[in-house]
């Protein structure tokens, strides 16, 4: 039987001479694709074949399968340590991100040797490689590879067009790419603007849905909300509290999938303000109070935020992720909005390109002006 401490290189480097082969061929198929395509395009082609980003020097090679591997390798070494041969198992895999890992690069990041960041990571695998610390390359691999999948989605999209003839000239440079991030810093990005629109649509659906249900239907609840409307001194205690509790339920429910979401918004946030005069604010916040600490306490009172959160909804609307907006796409509401959009889009480039900077830019480019663009 072949000792471990023998196997286990021979297994590395199975798994490294498998993603050469993987790129090989990899390459071999892109570079099929752009010749195809050289043939069939524009006189421009050849200047497309060269700064392909997937043919680029210093592409990020199989990032995303290599990711997958790294993380495989981590669960099957973590199990490992409970069942020892999945070690064995896990040591191809490591080779193989190993590999992708070595060649995996930015164009805006500089070689192995001369990255600070890659050469601690380079130097930590190293050393869990020799010592046969197969969790721990595992993890430095994983971390390192996770991470740049993660940058690769988030800069993805990110290229140089030519205004001339709309063809992709180049990827961004380091200080493009800082630029752009700066301005996500400061302006937000736009294009991720539906996400916290649907977590705040679903959760506060959720909240109000699963507080009516409680109302209607559990004992102990359903007898706190009736004490609290006639502590409340409103008219027909028990009429009322039945409408919030259905109004609750049926609102909510009907905010989390999105359908009729300006309404319901509307309705709950009335509630949520009701409840804020009749019941926070005589009851809930403590008398004799100076202006900044009953400012405090008021703000402080989660009513205030669902009415925040709701008014923003109905500004906003429910996203395009909901029953509202597939009605709105399938009524044509949509199209008004992309072609006012459109104008905008057209106006604001005229007007760029008027200005002094642009100009700046269009010196040394052979009469031609660049736009970074961010799809």
């Amino acid at each position: 039987m072949i000792p471990f401490i023998i196997l286990a290189p021979l297994a590395i480097a199975g798994g490294g001479l498998f993603g050469l082969a993987e790129e090989h061929f990899r390459r071999k198929h892109l570079a099929t694709q752009v010749a195809s395509q050289t043939t069939t395009d524009s006189p421009h082609s050849d200047t497309e074949k060269q700064d392909t980003p997937a043919m680029a020097s210093g592409e990020p090679i199989q990032i995303k399968r290599s990711a997958i591997a790294a993380s495989t390798a981590l669960a099957l070494s973590t199990a490992g340590i409970w069942y020892p041969p999945l070690l064995l198992v896990s040591v191809p895999v490591i080779g193989y991100s190993a590999y992708n890992w070595l060649r995996t690069r930015y164009l805006f990041e500089k070689p192995l040797p001369q990255s600070p960041l890659r050469i601690l990571a380079g130097l930590a695998l190293a050393g869990s490689l020799v010592t046969g610390n197969w969790l721990m390359a595992s993890v430095v691999l994983s971390v390192d590879l996770s991470g740049r999948k993660m940058i690769s989605k988030l800069t993805e999209g990110s290229r140089l067009i030519d205004n001339d003839t709309g063809k992709e000239v180049a990827s961004f440079n380091f200080m493009e790419r800082v630029k752009y991030l700066s301005k996500v810093m400061l302006l937000g990005e736009p294009r991720w603007e539906w996400f916290p629109v649907l977590l705040a649509r679903v959760s506060m659906g959720l909240f109000f849905a699963i507080s009516g249900w409680n109302k209607l239907f559990t004992v102990a609840h359903w007898k706190g909300l009736l004490a609290g409307m006639i502590a409340t001194g409103l008219p027909f205690p028990k009429l009322m509290a039945l409408f919030l509790a259905w109004f609750e339920f049926i609102g909510g429910s009907l905010l989390t999938v999105g359908f009729m979401s300006s309404f319901f918004s509307l309705g709950l946030a009335f509630a949520m303000i009701v409840a804020i005069i009749t019941v926070e604010i005589p009851f809930v916040i403590p008398p004799g109070l100076g202006p900044l600490d009953w400012l405090d306490w008021f703000l402080y009172l989660p009513q205030v935020l669902y009415v925040l959160i709701f008014l923003w909804l109905v500004i906003k609307g429910p996203g395009p992720y909901s029953a509202d907006a597939v009605i709105a796409r399938k009524l044509g509401f949509d199209k008004d909005s992309e072609e006012d959009s459109n104008v905008d889009s057209e106006k604001s480039t005229l007007n760029d390109s008027e200005t002094d900077h642009d100009k700046s830019s269009n010196k040394g480019s052979g009469g031609h002006s660049w736009t970074p663009q961010y799809v």
